[in-house]
């Protein structure tokens, strides 16, 4: 996350540069378990945290990248980045106007991964991104799968969710 002070456009320059950087994969812990295969987001830099994972074929997918850039028509007002966190995060949590195209398409995503994830019985290992994993978490849970309580996923943590036996909650 840059630091600082930003406009909306310089911020939408940012993230579109960062999904485009090239990923600085270190070592990562598949936490020694026999993951029969690998979803991973279409971006680069999740692929290669996942070949650096994950030895076999992996599928890519662009479902599991994050929400599309947002832009908000502010012109040259700067803001402490902070404080674009803050009105992106109640822009999405109020569904406004200027997020909400990209808020139901993401939403959309998220259920195609869980019924993917829930109909193929295999323990699938997924590389995705932090807000992706959030919502993937929740719907992982109401399917009645149980795992680890996280608000936002720390890059190349293994997070390990497996199912209960418990009936999906509607």
């Amino acid at each position: 996350m840059p630091c600082g002070w930003m406009t909306a456009v310089q911020l939408v320059s940012w993230r579109v540069e960062y999904d485009a950087a090239v990923a600085i994969v270190g070592p990562i812990d598949a936490g020694g378990h026999a993951w029969r295969r690998c979803l991973s987001s279409d971006l680069q830099r999740a692929y290669a945290t996942a070949r650096a994972a994950y030895p076999g074929e992996i599928t890519q997918t662009p479902l599991l990248r994050e929400p599309d850039v947002m832009y908000f028509p502010t012109g040259r007002l700067s803001l402490p980045i902070w404080m674009w966190v803050w009105i992106i995060r109640l822009a999405w949590i109020t569904s406004h106007s200027s997020l909400r195209v990209a808020r139901d398409d993401f939403m959309r995503r998220v259920q195609p991964v869980g019924d993917l994830l829930d109909r193929s019985g295999e323990d699938t290992l997924v590389v995705s991104h932090a807000g992706m994993m959030s919502y993937l978490r929740a719907d992982l849970i109401r399917r009645g799968f149980s795992g680890p309580k996280f608000k936002l996923a720390e890059h190349a943590r293994l997070y390990v969710f497996e199912r209960t036996g418990e009936e999906p909650v509607p």
